[in-house]
This record gives structure tokens, C-alpha cells and sequence, in this order.
């Protein structure tokens, strides 16, 4: 049994990347039954029923094996939703590799970890390691020697340059940009099209060219 956490416009992409995954030799067992959220419950997306997770919780029982996809941008809630269904043990989190994707496939040159997601057109080349839960989300390249940690997500055509060091929980906006050799710390949020040129050290928003911390 397989399942999407997420009810709205980027779980029916998920449901569609294993679709093409299924459709390209992957396992029948990655095709999703039914979509877990707040929204749209009693509704039907793709023929799928959509669950509360109320219902989904009271109908697991302790031997039936579920793989389940959490599909959702936000890293804290991304988290959240980990944290409260990772205590059942007969819950698995499968990674996502759509089948197009770029990357160096010779053993151990790019590590990805449980639950993330690698979307369609990206390209990740070599000596990478990505955590669990991270969303690589549509035409984003990764540079060689970088680390991403869990819970992050990169949002459409994001660059991230060679030799960069990623916390984790960390959001990077459509078409930002990381130059090579930064670091950056937990919990930072880059808005969308901007360009870090340093190193980022403290949490907080961080948006322009260069980018800098937006103050509120």
C-alpha cells in the first residue's frame, strides 16, 4: 500500500511522477491508493480517494506495510508530518527519482536519503549527499562536492554551485541562485531569484542580488 501526505497541487504531481516511474519498469507497488490531507477530503483526485488522517490512522493496522510519500513544500511542515507518522514502524519512506534526471549513477557518488523527492529535469552531478524528506523540486542543478541536509526544499530552477554546505529545514525560492564554496545554516529561507554570494550563518529571510537578510 502506498500513500501521498498531501492533497493539493504538488501531491497530484507526485501521484503523477510515480505514475511515469510505474509506466518507465518501476514497481507497481509505488502507484499510490489514496491522498492524506486537511483539504479536499471525500473527494477523488486522479480516481484516489482523499483521507483525513484520522481515517487513514484508525484503519492501519500493525502488519499491513504502507509506503508513504509526504508531498508537501514546507520544510517544518514536511517535518511535522514525519514526526507524527515516523513512530509507526510498518511505515517506509520511499525516495523519488524521476527517471529523467541527471545524476552520477556509479555507487556512492550521489547519496539520497529516505523520502526525498528529485522532480523532473534536475541535474545533480557528482560527490553529492542529500538528506531525508529534501524536495528537489522541477530543472534545479546541484554542483559537485555539495551537501544538503534533511527536511529541505529547493523550489524550481534553483542553482546551487559546487563545494556548498546546506543545513537543514532550509527553503530556496524559484530560480535563487547559491555560488560555490558557502555555507548555510538551519531554518534560512532564500526567496525566490535571489543570489548568495556568503555564507549565511543565522536563520531568517534573505532575499535580492546579493542576496541579504530581510529585517522585519
Amino acid at each position: 500500500m502506498s500513500v501521498i501526505f498531501g492533497s493539493a497541487g504538488f501531491a497530484k504531481e507526485v501521484d503523477w511522477f510515480l505514475h511515469e516511474i510505474h509506466l518507465a519498469g518501476g514497481s507497481k507497488e509505488l502507484l499510490a491508493t489514496c491522498f492524506i490531507g486537511k483539504d479536499n477530503v471525500g473527494e477523488k483526485i486522479n480516481g484516489k480517494s482523499v483521507l483525513s488522517e484520522e481515517a487513514f490512522f484508525s484503519t492501519l493496522t500493525s502488519v499491513e506495510l504502507v509506503q508513504a510519500f509526504i508531498a508537501v513544500g514546507s520544510p517544518a511542515l514536511k517535518k511535522i508530518i514525519f514526526e507524527k507518522i515516523s513512530k509507526y514502524t510498518q511505515i517506509t519512506f520511499p525516495t523519488i527519482i524521476y527517471p529523467t534526471v541527471k545524476f552520477d549513477t556509479r555507487e556512492g557518488n550521489v547519496k539520497i536519503g529516505a523520502g526525498s523527492i528529485i522532480c523532473p529535469g534536475s541535474v545533480l552531478t557528482t560527490h553529492i549527499t542529500i538528506g531525508s524528506h529534501v524536495l528537489v523540486y522541477l530543472n534545479c542543478t546541484i554542483g559537485h562536492d555539495t551537501q544538503i541536509g534533511d527536511f529541505c526544499t529547493l523550489s524550481p530552477g534553483v542553482n546551487v554551485s559546487g563545494n556548498v554546505c546546506m543545513g537543514n529545514s532550509i527553503f530556496v525560492g524559484t530560480g535563487a541562485v547559491i555560488l560555490e564554496r558557502l555555507s548555510i545554516c538551519d531554518n534560512a529561507i532564500i526567496g525566490a531569484g535571489a543570489v548568495v554570494t556568503k555564507s549565511i550563518m543565522e536563520p531568517g529571510v534573505y532575499v535580492g542580488v546579493p542576496a541579504k537578510k530581510l529585517n522585519k
